[in-house]
């Protein structure tokens, strides 16, 4: 069974709570449970269900690893594979940030938990005597797990420059740099220097990590592409390892061509979904993708920022090609026939990893281009419209990645 994975939040707390209240004999109040969730340093992730809370897991790293703090699945919802699949997902971010091992507290009488962590290669290696607030004994069961080291190498070069994480993520496509500029900045870190080798440059992707002074946001500016040569977990290692150390909301836009008619260049359309030409697929999404993948309240929050900001934004369905060419006239009339809105040859990738992960997803695409049948395009053309993007686009854009800030603090 695959579940959807997501990050717990405040909204989920009456479903842990009743999970955490039929599961163990001493469970947890919703005072801890809330600190769990709000903890820069915790990580709780929920497994579920036809939108319903069906597990959830909570786990931490600190010198000793990967520390499983908490794992239950409901009645209902037992002997599925949601347990174990929890489990994974604990111990790929552990792996990620480069634990070698992992270890957990579980109870002598609990059975099948006993059962279930031995099953998936944990041992006992001592007991815990009148461990749990009842006076009931426990064990300590380790696992030895072997660390990404290309990932976990990335993020100790990022905590080595910058000791707070920002919970909001923006990845800037092409000529979209100027955004962060409204932001400030108080550190930069290139592209380069994380990854450990150069790549090709292309215009309009300075390629690199950008602070906001305010400690609110991190701007990715630019991106890597299929058509540099990057597959689909090169493409979204660098979001992937922020989200991993803490940004778990993520903007991501892109420089497109508009394939409705209706749309003109410096116009915004927020994904309602997308359609990947590209196959470009992050191998470690696999079964773990969202049917939606772009999160609801995200969406709402561009649609206050539109609202406030007086800027027309409209929905629609996002077309990725993998490039580098541009679309010939059959793939445009082909798109417009389908009803798709725009086309561009980056977005997926990224959205597809984080969503998988379980952060909340946003994006949009800032029209650069008519694409219709005839038009002849260039790279050239793109990185010229951006003075009618920022010219229409600037206010609701900053508003609205502050207003995802807003949603994140709730």
């Amino acid at each position: 069974m695959f579940p959807e994975i997501r990050l717990a939040s405040a909204i989920d707390i009456p479903g842990i709570m009743d999970i955490e209240n039929r599961s163990f004999p001493c469970p947890w109040d919703t005072e801890t449970i809330t600190a769990c969730i709000e903890s820069p340093s915790v990580r709780t992730w929920t497994s579920r269900l036809d939108g319903r809370v069906a597990g959830y897991i909570t786990a931490e790293l600190d010198a000793g690893g990967l520390h499983i703090i908490n794992l239950a699945t409901g009645g209902d919802a037992r002997r599925q594979g949601l347990a174990t699949c929890l489990l994974r997902t604990a111990e790929s971010w552990g792996r990620r940030l480069g634990a070698t091992v992992s270890f957990l507290e579980v109870r002598n009488s609990a059975l099948p938990a006993l059962a279930l962590y031995e099953k998936n290669g944990y041992s006992s290696t001592r007991l815990l005597g009148s461990y749990y607030p009842d006076g009931e004994d426990g064990r300590e069961f380790r696992k030895t797990i072997r660390p990404d080291r290309v990932a976990s190498t990335i993020a100790e070069r990022i905590i080595s420059r910058c000791a707070i994480i920002p919970p909001v993520g923006v990845i800037l496509g092409s000529g979209l740099s100027w955004l962060a500029e409204e932001f400030g900045t108080v550190l930069e870190i290139s592209y380069e220097e994380l990854l450990g080798k150069s790549s090709p440059e292309v215009p309009g992707h300075p390629g690199k990590i950008s602070f906001s002074r305010c400690g609110r946001f991190v701007f990715m500016l630019g991106r890597l592409h299929l058509y540099q040569g990057y597959i689909g977990d090169e493409i979204s290692m660098l979001p992937g390892v922020l989200g991993d150390l803490g940004v778990t909301a993520w903007i991501l836009t892109s420089s497109s061509g508009a394939v409705d008619t209706e749309l003109l260049p410096g116009d915004a359309v927020l994904f309602r979904d997308h359609v990947n030409f590209a196959g470009c697929v992050p191998e470690c999404t696999f079964g773990r993708i969202r049917r939606s993948v772009y999160s609801a309240r995200l969406r709402k929050a561009a649609e206050k920022a539109a609202r406030r900001t007086g800027t027309e934004l409209r929905e629609g369905v996002f077309a990725c090609v993998s490039g580098p060419a541009y679309e010939t006239s059959a793939e445009i009339r082909f798109l417009r026939n389908n009803c798709f809105s725009t086309v561009s040859m980056s977005t997926v990738p990224e959205a597809l990893l984080l969503s998988s992960r379980g952060f909340d997803v946003a994006a949009i695409s800032l029209v650069t281009n008519a694409a219709f049948p005839e038009a002849v395009i260039t790279h050239e053309e793109v990185l010229s419209s951006q003075g009618k993007v920022r010219k229409k686009q600037e206010d609701f854009l900053t508003s609205f990645i502050r207003e995802v800030a807003s949603v994140e603090l709730q």
